[in-house]
């Protein structure tokens, strides 16, 4: 049904704009059609999206508000090849780009992905998933970076950069109520102080109800109660110096990220506990939305950001000074074993009765400091050149408990600092030809410490289980570089080449079974070598634009982790490096518009990301000789040679319209929206479990309302998210323990339909 509606609505938008184009061809008044130009910072100064030799796709503020990204995880919408892989809390989510994401849950493993914010990277990736809230433009850098960006990256970067103040005073207010019970309120206030310095205050409250009901006491879990505040203080004490200083903070809490049961075989148990009773009242299936848990999950989140930013215009350069600090804190407590029954602790032994089950959870905290200094030169020349320093410090502390007898209990911190110093230059050969060349240098130390806290362990030889505190330290050099070529082969049609790689740095697999060897033995270094080449262009009088890239990126000594099945029958994460992976596939990027009303935006990739070595992957769960385990000594391993990344579709495409109606007779004019984006299918596990098969689906969201005709007048809309409520999965796994025989889910919030209404007031 959905493919057919696709077709449909193609085809309708196709014949809408064919013939909006003849009609528009003789009317001089629709000779200024012509799309908007994006102006993006994506290469440290301030450029035409369409200048740029690079793969990035840029949504603007009104972009985003038109269709309805208040996450990063709605990101996924409006890039092509941009996927988000979400767990059961924020510290296990991970940001893909062209299949390439973070595979691990340690607090010392960096990111593939950065996300950075006003030019300063967040240290932890979980720190992204707290909400967009006044958004200037989001851009999204897809393939290595490194020779731009303070933090090093590997994979790709979210770029996102917040609203400025405003030369004259404004405001607005606004909020959204919604079927499944959202609510939430904004309001931004900004303007001048004097003619040389200005404000921007924005904030926001929200509350959103759950959606599991959780049977055992009616309470509805992973709802959200969230609020957030954002100052920003502009200076302007001389003509050629510009100070601006931003706090921000926000606190979230959530009733988790709860797994339902999507099949259960008949007399499967797990820990002690018959599956079926934890089943009583509820059906198994791709639309269960009921759990029976004896726990409640329960996270909460506080996030505070200073940052500083001084531009100093010395003549034909800028001299640019930003300054970062971080802190973030991190709970959560979980139900492990997500039944609703008592449980035992020790299989053998049916006395170790635990009358809630098994719980996980512990604090979070992270703090880091960054500094960054370029010079960046100004105007038109031969040589545009960035040269710049960075320096950050971050520290990041865990305690971890399952229990509640305190089966597994540990604590553990981890450092790292990083110093570089990198260059980017682009010399404009003729009025044709430009070439690109980057360089960076890149020191980075690593230190953890880990302190096995379990009371019942018994004393092993030489402190095997960091029964006293393990420590290891480490500390590495690299060398990245990109080179590009761009030719303009005719107005408004650019085609370019590069050639860049990319680093993530070692890093500790800081987890349970923590021991000296890997104390001793952090995880190497993740490196890529990426080539790209792509084609920018706007046809048709500026109507059409059109972005076609084509990539090939080879991933070496690539950190994933896979679970690990322990005695007691619980499955723990471990980290390792995977030999050798290639990305590698096309993206396509078309914006149009035919007329002034209507807008067209459509995005598509093809990504094949498979592992190219990776011998000695653990196997998953229930793996036989026949799939592929094979027994070596007192441990199996599998071959996952040839096999395709974790949550990374073939195929993912989207179409989305925007059309304004004119209504001279009313103080308002209307607008209509729809988009529908879909992908095939995808395995969620990367050591391959077949029951983590996650089907081809595709969503459809659309929205009517008015607007006033002033910019900064009202706007209202009534939408809907997953009009034909089509379900699906982000995380697939066993339940409970090995051999539990019951397969639980993951169901987004958007999942399942909800519709609701938003509006927004400027003065």
């Amino acid at each position: 049904m959905n493919r057919r509606l696709l077709w449909m609505a193609s085809a309708a938008m196709i014949a809408a704009s064919g013939q909006a184009w003849a009609q528009a061809a003789p009317k001089s008044a629709e000779q200024n059609v012509a799309l908007d130009e994006i102006v993006v910072t994506a290469q440290k100064r301030e450029q035409n999206l369409q200048d740029v030799p690079a793969a990035v796709s840029a949504v603007t503020s009104e972009q985003l508000e038109a269709r309805n990204v208040s996450q990063v995880t709605d990101v996924v919408r409006v890039s092509p090849s941009l996927t988000v892989t979400e767990n059961t809390n924020a510290t296990g989510n991970s940001i893909n780009l062209r299949g390439i994401g973070t595979f691990s849950f340690s607090i010392g493993i960096e990111p593939s992905v950065a996300v950075v914010v006003d030019d300063v990277a967040l240290l932890q990736q979980a720190q992204a998933f707290s909400g967009l809230n006044d958004i200037a433009r989001l851009e999204v850098l897809r393939g290595p970076q490194g020779t731009l960006f303070g933090k090093n990256s590997a994979a790709g970067v979210i770029n996102i950069v917040t609203q400025k103040p405003t030369k004259t005073l404004k405001g607005s207010v606004g909020g959204t109520l919604t079927s499944d019970g959202e609510k939430r309120v904004e309001g931004m206030v900004s303007g001048p102080i004097s003619d040389k310095a200005g404000f921007r205050l924005n904030a926001f409250y929200g509350d959103r109800d759950g959606y599991i009901k959780n049977l055992n006491t009616g309470h509805k879990l992973n709802g959200e109660r969230a609020y957030g505040v954002r100052g920003r203080l502009e200076l302007d004490p001389t003509e050629n110096l510009n100070i601006s200083l931003t706090a921000a903070h926000t606190n979230t809490k959530t009733d988790g990220q709860v797994r339902t049961f999507q099949s259960i075989k008949p007399g499967a148990s797990a820990f002690g506990a018959p599956l079926a009773l934890s089943a009583v009242g509820l059906t198994p299936g791709d639309d269960n939305y009921k759990i029976r848990l004896d726990t409640e999950p329960k996270n909460t989140s506080k996030q505070t950001t200073l940052t500083s930013r001084v531009s100093l215009d010395l003549g034909g350069a800028n001299l640019v000074s930003i300054t970062g600090y971080q802190d973030w804190r991190f709970r959560f407590l979980e139900d492990l074993d997500t039944l609703g029954t008592p449980t035992l602790l020790n299989n053998a032994d049916p006395t170790s009765i635990l009358p809630k089950g098994s719980t996980a959870g512990g604090p979070f905290h992270s703090t880091n400091f960054s500094q960054e200094l370029r010079l960046v030169s100004s105007g038109v020349r031969k040589l545009d050149y960035l040269f710049a320093l960075f320096y950050a410090n971050g520290d990041s502390n865990r305690s971890y408990a399952r229990g509640p007898n305190a089966a597994t209990s540990w604590a553990a911190t981890a450092g790292t600092k990083t110093m570089a110093a990198f260059t980017q230059m682009t010399y404009h050969v003729g009025e044709r030809t430009h070439l690109d060349g980057g360089l960076r240098f890149n020191h980075e130390e690593i230190q953890a410490t880990f302190i096995n806290t379990t009371p019942t362990a018994s004393p092993p030889a030489n402190n095997a289980t960091c029964l006293s505190v393990c420590a290891g330290k480490s500390k590495d050099d690299h060398v990245t570089y990109k080179v590009a070529l761009r030719q303009d082969l005719a107005r408004d049609v650019m085609g370019y080449a590069s050639f860049s790689t990319g680093y993530k740095g070692q890093g500790f697999d800081i987890s349970t079974g923590f021991n000296p060897g890997r104390a001793a033995n952090p995880v190497r270094p993740e490196t890529s070598k990426a080539y790209e080449l792509g084609l920018k262009s706007r046809i048709l009088d500026r109507r059409v634009q059109l972005n076609v890239t084509g990539f090939l990126t080879d991933f070496t000594d690539f950190q994933a982790q896979g679970g690990v099945t322990q005695p007691d029958g619980t499955i723990v994460p471990q980290l390792s490096n995977v030999g050798a992976l290639r990305s590698k596939g096309v993206e396509v990027e078309v914006s149009a518009k035919p007329v002034r009303a209507l807008r067209i935006d459509a995005s598509a990739a093809y990504t094949d990301a498979t592992i190219r070595e990776f011998a000695n992957a653990p196997c998953y769960t229930g793996q036989t000789l026949a799939q592929g385990c094979r027994p070596v000594g007192s441990s199996s391993f599998q071959d996952l040679s040839g096999k395709t990344l974790a949550n990374s579709p073939k195929f993912k495409y989207s179409l989305a319209g925007a059309y304004d109606v004119a209504l001279p007779s009313m103080p308002f004019d209307g607008f209509v929206t729809a988009e529908y984006t879909h992908q095939s299918a995808v395995m969620l596990d990367l050591l391959g479990a077949p029951i983590s098969r996650q089907k081809a689906y595709g969503v459809v969201n659309a929205s009517i309302g008015v607007a006033g005709r002033d910019e900064d007048a009202y706007r209202v809309a009534l939408f809907v998210n997953n009009l034909f409520d089509q379900h699906y999965a982000t995380s697939l796994g066993y339940t409970g323990s090995s051999n539990a025989g019951g397969v639980a889910q993951l169901l987004p919030r958007n999942s399942r339909r909800y519709v609701g209404v938003r509006a927004r007031m400027g003065f």
